[in-house]
C-alpha cells in the first residue's frame, strides 16, 4: 500500500444557460505547481473557474481519501456541505 498526495487542478468552462462543463483534470507533484497553473488558467481567460484540491491515494488499489480543496476561483459549481 503505497499512499500518495495528488494535487488536481480541475478547471470549468462555461457552458449554455450559465452551467459550467468539467474540463480534463491535471494532477501536480507539488500544491504550489497546481496553484500556479490555476492562477495562470484564470489570468489567461481561458476558464471560467478551476478548483485545486489535494488528495491523498493509494492509486494501485484505487483507494480514494475525500479531496480537500486548496483553491477555488472564478465560476465554480456549489458544494453543499
Amino acid at each position: 500500500m503505497a499512499l500518495e498526495t495528488l494535487f488536481i487542478c480541475q478547471p470549468y468552462a462555461a457552458a449554455k444557460r450559465g452551467a459550467l462543463k468539467p474540463q480534463p483534470p491535471v494532477s501536480y507533484k507539488t500544491e504550489d505547481q497546481a496553484v500556479r497553473r490555476a492562477q495562470r488558467m484564470m489570468d489567461g481567460g481561458r476558464v471560467a473557474g478551476v478548483d485545486v484540491v489535494r488528495q491523498t491515494a493509494d492509486t494501485e488499489a484505487g483507494d480514494y481519501d475525500e479531496p480537500i480543496f486548496v483553491m477555488r476561483l472564478g465560476d465554480v459549481p456549489r458544494i453543499d456541505i
